[in-house]
């Protein structure tokens, strides 16, 4: 495999240096406009949120500093499987009904999962899944737990709002108020986490949100992100029933017209070789369905789960190359460009707590450093979706960052070409400035991926027998 030329470029100016040379005859640069005359609003952290799936390691406290480590780049943990129904043989905090036909629980062990969050430092989102397994008529377990709905949705509402007053008491309706609460994940995903019908997810969602908010009104919640339309099927997506149903259908636990909804969420995972401007249309496709409908037209779409899934036919779930590090900061631009204010990053897309580091951990710490300032207009020319050049602009305190990358969708040098870059706008008011620090990441200066290969060459030398797929989850582990 050859070295990468995904490339990318940071620049924080302060004092021009000498001009570029021009571009050769026969080379037309891709040209880069930077305005700072027109500013395009904040830089926004659109990475603080991360899922995960096993809170138990916040119950240890001598585990803090590791996982503070891990999740790095986050103050948010959402919460996904914390609810019961992984296990048929085992419900959690479901204890069955009383004579009266009430739910009992025991939510002890879900207040402690989430007060271990807390006390490592993070806010914790919780995410209302699965239906414990005794709950159904039928129990199904698949790749994610009971994929069943409640059979009798009066004891599962009652089952989620004892857990609610388990929360509110234990930490505050003041604080509970600023977390956020997801009905699922996936419905559209059957079987991996639901196997009932579209009407039946419906109902579910009402009567979810209805005990939710039944303790705490101004509970924040959505439905679970929908996972249709990243694979092309729009036709099949229940993301505008979804939407539909919130804005104008009959709400199954309160009778009234509409649900609450306070966000929408989507997944987005890409493969190497595949270009991203599904991304843009899974975008607009949501929006415009909301936009359907005045009163929903302001709910935000966001991402709720976001990689790189595969490396040609091999499941790869997360890459720390070049590659990865040039795709996201091309993914940034389009987050920044489409609105879109939160992506949850799994903690795979990461440099894993910065204990190897990998070019796309540096890129999360550049991203990191630019957050929070005004993001000026960038304008490119002679780009495609396969071969794409960017920039990324912030500036706040007298300091300007500059991100410039190339992302190739294929693990291919390509072409060498040559990138203009022009700064207009009367950033500095005619006083001079210069580059106070630049680092490239390329084929030429990868710092990652040709000692991984020459690793890789070396240990076969030796008689070792490693597939693609493994290699690359060592280069990544």
């Amino acid at each position: 495999m050859r070295p990468l030329t995904n490339a990318l470029l940071i620049a924080c100016l302060g004092v021009p240096p000498a001009p570029a040379a021009d571009a050769g005859p026969d080379e037309t640069p891709r040209r880069i406009v930077v305005d700072f005359a027109r500013d395009l609003g904040r830089f926004d952290n659109f990475w603080s949120v991360y899922p995960v799936t096993d809170q138990s390691p916040f119950l240890d406290r001598s585990r803090h500093e590791e996982l503070r480590r891990k999740y790095r780049f986050a103050d948010t943990i959402n919460c996904v499987r914390l609810f019961g129904g992984k296990d048929l043989t085992k419900d959690d905090y479901f204890r069955g009904l009383d004579e009266q036909g009430e739910a009992v629980c025991d939510f002890a062990g879900a207040v402690a999962l989430l007060k271990g969050v807390k006390e490592c430092g993070f806010t914790p989102w919780v995410v209302l899944d699965n239906v414990p397994a005794a709950m159904s008529a039928n129990p199904t377990s698949n790749q994610y737990g009971n994929t069943e709905p409640p059979a009798d949705f009066a004891v599962w509402s009652g089952y989620v709002r004892q857990f609610m007053r388990a929360v509110v008491a234990e930490f505050g309706r003041d604080e509970v108020a600023t977390w956020r609460f997801r009905v699922g994940t996936e419905p559209d995903y059957n079987p991996g986490h639901w196997t009932g019908t579209l009407g039946q997810y419906l109902r579910h969602y009402d009567h979810t949100v209805a005990a939710v908010r039944d303790v705490l009104p101004e509970a924040v919640v959505g439905p679970g992100n929908v996972v249709a339309p990243m694979r092309g099927r729009r036709g099949e997506s229940w993301a505008p029933a979804i939407v539909d149903h919130c804005a104008a259908g009959r709400n199954h636990a309160t009778g009234d017209t509409g649900s609450p909804i306070d966000f929408l969420g989507t997944s987005y995972y890409t493969s190497v070789g595949k270009p991203d401007a599904q991304l843009d249309e899974i975008v607009r496709f949501l929006r415009g369905r909301l936009a359907r409908h005045p009163r929903l037209a302001d709910v935000p779409v966001e991402v709720h789960e976001f990689g790189i899934l595969k490396d040609g036919k091999e499941r790869l779930i997360g890459d720390g190359t070049e590659f990865s590090g040039s795709w996201l900061a091309h993914v940034a631009d389009k987050f920044a460009r489409l609105g879109v204010r939160r992506v949850y990053q799994w903690d795979w897309n990461t440099d894993k707590g910065g204990d190897i580091p990998t070019p796309l951990g540096r890129v999360m710490e550049w991203l990191q450093e630019m957050a929070g300032g005004m993001r000026p207009a960038v304008d490119v020319t002679g780009s495609t979706e396969r071969d794409r050049v960017g920039c990324l602009a912030s500036r706040r305190d007298g300091r300007v960052d500059l991100m410039v990358f190339r992302h190739r969708a294929d693990r291919d040098n390509g072409e060498r070409v040559p990138v203009r870059l022009e700064l207009t706008g009367g950033l500095f008011g005619g006083r001079p400035w210069s580059v106070a620090h630049a680092a490239v990441i390329d084929g030429d200066h990868p710092g990652f991926f040709k000692t991984r290969q020459a690793d890789v060459d070396r240990m076969r030398s030796r008689g070792a027998s490693l597939k693609p797929g493994a290699l690359l989850r060592r280069a990544n582990a």
